[in-house]
Order: structure tokens, then C-alpha cells, then sequence
């Protein structure tokens, strides 16, 4: 039987995912958290600055990573992927620190390891990479090291608000692909905190297992209707062939321009997420495992819409 993980190691306690994971494991109220921090770091986490930080060198070198973070039950990975080589590097250290339970950065928006992400973009071969080594490190004979890639589709709350989602809040205007018909799985960052704090409540069934949660599996038209529901107005529509954007998209991967290079990553991410995300019919669909059960849609919309008008009387 796997023994219960106490110790949690977070890295990236400050992003967008990050710091609603951490408030998620201490309101949890059964982990010993702690934050690793490159010492180059000078934030602080407003979720709780008092909580133990491990303070590495910025280059996140193996030996020093395996001495700090010797003694932890479990590490989740909640930093972007960059190169992705700081994130096999703690897979590695992790391992040999003797830590029972990984958890990567596989999150959103799509399934990393899927044909059509691996084609697009660097980022999923990346993050297959890293899943890969967890694999193998799991799979060494007399290993206790185990993972849990936990799958969300996109950052619903966070990306309708920022726009990532397509939905502009300024213009009033949706880009749909495709009619708009077909159904995507997202998460809340509240969903996804909760999942991880359930996936580590129950070691035993999430050990070695790629997990798919979601807080609905909506279509655009859907939330489009959600929208103007919550905000008393039509939206203008925009039909968007999505074989054509994400070829345009690719050819903008290849400018000289990074913030252009940027944009065009978000696009593809965007097109898959919203195309290639439904969890339901997959195997490893684990709300019942966890669980939990689906928020309401309009109800997340509506806070969505209720935060962008509080920000734009201030």
C-alpha cells in the first residue's frame, strides 16, 4: 500500500497556477508545505509569506536540487517550461532525493502527448519529454518514485478574463471555430488546485496514471450564450476556419519578432485547447476518482464578467 504523502514541495508558488495551488494545499489542512525558490527571487507569496521556503541557485543544478529536496513526500512542478531541461532536472533530483510522488506541468490546455500538439508546437514535445522521464524513473526496479500527470484542458476563468479564450471583453466579439460546435473540456485554477490537492489524498489510485479533470466541457456557442446572458448584450461573431488559422499561426512562429512568436503560440494553444480537449471520452477521466463534480457554467462566467466590471470602475 503507498504510504500517505505529508511533505509538499511546491515550485512556482507566485504564477497564475501556482499561487492558487498553494492556498489550495494549506487550506487543505494535512500537508507540510514548502516553496522552492531560486535565489534570485525576491517575491513573496501573499497566500501565506510565512511558509518554508528551499532556497536554490537560479540554474536549478541536480546535486543541489536532490539535497534540498531530500525529506519531501511529493513535488508539483507549476512553472512554465521554458527549454523544459530545469524540469527534467527535477524530475532527476526528485528521484534520487527519494521523493514518492511527481506531479509535472502537464495542466492545460490540451493533452500534450496527442498528434496534433506534438506537430505545432515545441512545447508539447517538451512536456512529453518530461512525462517520459518520469516513466522511466517510476518504472527502475525497487523505484518509489511515482508521478500523476494531471490534464485540465484550458485555464477557463483565467483565459476568458485575459482574452486567451478568444472572448473580447473590449470589442464584445468571439472568434468561434468552426460553428462552434464542438465540446472542450477547461478548468477553473480553483478546479485544478482542488484536483491536486485530491490526486495527493489518494496516492494509491493516482500513482503512474495520467488524470483528466474538468469544471465543464462547454462549446463556444455555449459560452458565448453564458456571456451575453451574464452581461446583457449580443456579442459579434467571427467564423474562424481553424485549419487555416493554425496555418497562419505556424507561419508566425517563424518570425524575427518574439512578441509576434508569443502571440502565435497562444493562437495554436487556443485552437487546440478548444478542438482537441474533450475529456470525457477518454480513458483516465477521473472525476469520479477524485471526487468531484462539474461547476456551473454560467455561475463561473457570471464571477468572470463580475470581476472585469469591478476592474473597469476602479
Amino acid at each position: 500500500m503507498t504510504s500517505p504523502i505529508k511533505k509538499v514541495c511546491l515550485v512556482g508558488a507566485n504564477g497564475t497556477l501556482g499561487s492558487v495551488l498553494l492556498a489550495a494545499l494549506v487550506q487543505a489542512n494535512c500537508f507540510d508545505v514548502s516553496i522552492l525558490q531560486r535565489s534570485t527571487s525576491s517575491s513573496t507569496s501573499s497566500a501565506s509569506p510565512s511558509i518554508p521556503r528551499i532556497i536554490v541557485s537560479p540554474d536549478l543544478a541536480v546535486d543541489e536540487l536532490t539535497t534540498a529536496l531530500a525529506g519531501q513526500d511529493a513535488v508539483i512542478a507549476a512553472f512554465p517550461l521554458g527549454q523544459g531541461d530545469q524540469h527534467l532536472r527535477l524530475v532527476e533530483a526528485s528521484f534520487h532525493a527519494g521523493v514518492k510522488r511527481f506531479i509535472p506541468a502537464d495542466f492545460g490546455s490540451c493533452d500534450a502527448a496527442d498528434a496534433l500538439p506534438q506537430e505545432y508546437l515545441p512545447l508539447y514535445r517538451r512536456k512529453t519529454l518530461v512525462r517520459e522521464r518520469c516513466e522511466a524513473f517510476a518504472a527502475r526496479p525497487g523505484s518509489a518514485f511515482t508521478w500523476t500527470a494531471l490534464v485540465c484542458g484550458h485555464f477557463f476563468d483565467h483565459g476568458l478574463r485575459h482574452g486567451l479564450l478568444h472572448f473580447d471583453f473590449a470589442t464584445r466579439t468571439a472568434q468561434i471555430l468552426d460553428g462552434g460546435h464542438a465540446r472542450a473540456s477547461a478548468s477553473t485554477l480553483r478546479r485544478i488546485a482542488e484536483a491536486t490537492v485530491r490526486v495527493l489524498q489518494r496516492p494509491e489510485q493516482t500513482s503512474n496514471r495520467r488524470l483528466y479533470v474538468q469544471s465543464f466541457n462547454p462549446t463556444q456557442l455555449e459560452i458565448l450564450a453564458a456571456l451575453e446572458k451574464a452581461m446583457g448584450e449580443k456579442w459579434t461573431v467571427r467564423q474562424v476556419d481553424s485549419k487555416a488559422y493554425l496555418e497562419d499561426a505556424r507561419k508566425r512562429l517563424e518570425s524575427d519578432d518574439e512578441e509576434a512568436v508569443l502571440v502565435a503560440v497562444e493562437d495554436i494553444v487556443f485552437v487546440l485547447g478548444a478542438l482537441d480537449a474533450d475529456w470525457t471520452k477518454r480513458d483516465g477521466f477521473a472525476m469520479e476518482l477524485l471526487g468531484l463534480e462539474d461547476e456551473r457554467l454560467e455561475d463561473v462566467v457570471e464571477e468572470v464578467v463580475a470581476a472585469y466590471r469591478a476592474e473597469a470602475q476602479r
